[in-house]
């Protein structure tokens, strides 16, 4: 009996080891699962870490972006404001350089003719179809034998043009490039132009040459390939490898670019006419108060008391035969304004004071016109069209568009629209 008793009884120390092994076995479950908790803790505590660096990573970097555009932002309106600071110092010599003829006085003296007005009455030396291309060129320095450098293109009277500069062993050339691209082997441009480089000690390098630009189906370059020696160059005239230069061009004829004429004014209405203007050896048939009746200009020449007056035959300077057409198809209710025409027109228009042309020029440049903002801005300046220098400055809203508006030297920028645009980019500096 007590043997059965001790077979179906675990002794004590059996139950002790027993409880021992559950015990164990509890304490491993135990552990294993807490290995597993302080692994899958670990794990998010590295993703977060990871996230947090990332965060941070993107935080300096947007940082680091939003200050160079400040700095940019602040560079460029501190240079606005310094230039607005000067501009009373150069205001007279930054009026935009066009002819304007002003109305002329009665007089008693019978020897004044309408050539000696027009030569007095200029408010600047420049005449016509005038303009000037201006760049500088940077890291000079690099350019090897046949190397060349241009400029940008800028459209000056409905054509492309920019400078060229290109160095050989010995010197550097520089050549005025008329960049129009067109089949029409009659186009051509007789110009007139002055190439110049200023040095560091205010010596200036400059020549003078008059060429005509033709064959336009390729582009056509004219200048000089020695133009100044490279030891002269790197000596008197570069600036930390730069190089300013100039070309100041006046189109003294042009040829082939325009469409067909609209009107004539030739020797067939000679019986509808009282007087015959010449432009250039170009004979015009007009009448005398139809001219009177819209310039003021025409008026006194016809009405007042001038020697040219009274002749049947009257000569007239400083402008382009084509574009003295032009302005006579427009003045007579014909539309000859395109891109191509309406600078020259306005150069004509505004010499002889015509309200009625220059109107009907800036009402193509505001709704038809695809010219570049700048350009606008700049005949809006030039010609004081004010509806088109609204409309100019309404489409700047931002840095970038300031920018596309300024010219290399912002010094140069009509002093009538640095106030606008130093507003516009302090509104933008300050949002608020």
């Amino acid at each position: 009996m007590t043997d059965r008793n001790n077979e179906r009884s675990p002794s004590p120390k059996r139950l002790k080891i027993e409880a021992e092994n559950d015990q164990n076995v509890e304490n491993n479950a135990n552990y294993q699962h807490h290995l597993t908790l302080q692994k899958m803790y670990d794990t998010c505590q590295e993703v977060l870490d990871k996230q947090k660096n990332l965060e941070q990573v993107h935080e300096n970097m947007l940082k680091e972006v939003l200050e160079k555009q400040k700095d940019f932002e602040t560079s460029l309106v501190d240079k606005l404001r310094s230039v607005e600071s000067e501009l009373q110092l150069i205001r007279d010599d930054m009026k935009p350089k066009t002819v304007t003829a002003s109305v002329p006085k009665e007089t008693d003296n019978e020897n004044k003719t309408a050539s000696d007005y027009e030569n007095k009455s200029a408010t600047v030396p420049t005449t016509g179809k005038y303009f000037v291309l201006k760049h500088v060129f940077k890291n000079i320095t690099s350019l090897e034998h046949l190397d060349r450098m241009y400029s940008e293109k800028e459209e000056h009277f409905g054509v492309p043009w920019r400078i060229l500069i290109q160095r050989d062993m010995v010197h550097l050339g520089i050549f005025l490039s008329c960049a129009a691209k067109m089949d029409d082997q009659k186009m051509s441009f007789d110009v007139e132009y002055k190439t110049k480089i200023m040095s560091t000690t205010a010596r200036k390098w400059s020549k003078k040459e008059r060429d005509v630009f033709q064959n336009l189906e390729l582009e056509n370059e004219n200048g000089w390939a020695e133009f100044i020696k490279w030891t002269v160059l790197e000596k008197d005239f570069l600036v930390d490898g730069e190089l300013t230069a100039e070309v100041h061009v006046n189109i003294k004829k042009t040829t082939g670019i325009y469409k067909d004429n609209l009107r004539s004014f030739d020797e067939t209405m000679e019986e509808f006419s009282d007087v015959v203007l010449v432009v250039n050896e170009e004979k015009f048939y007009v009448l005398k108060l139809y001219l009177a009746a819209h310039s003021p200009y025409f008026k006194a020449l016809f009405l007042g008391n001038f020697n040219d007056s009274k002749k049947s035959e009257i000569t007239l300077t400083g402008i382009d035969d084509d574009e003295f057409q032009k302005y006579l198809e427009v003045l007579y209710g014909e539309s000859a304004i395109d891109e191509f025409t309406v600078e020259g027109i306005l150069v004509v228009a505004d010499m002889y004071d015509t309200p009625t042309v220059i109107r009907k020029c800036q009402e193509f440049l505001l709704e038809k016109s695809k010219k570049s903002l700048k350009k606008k801005l700049d005949l809006s300046t030039r010609y004081n069209l004010e509806g088109l220098k609204k409309q100019c400055l309404g489409k700047i809203k931002s840095v970038a568009d300031i920018r596309s508006v300024l010219s290399e030297d912002i010094r140069e920028l009509d002093p009538s629209i640095m106030p606008e645009l130093l507003k516009k980019a302090l509104a933008l500096h300050n949002p608020q």
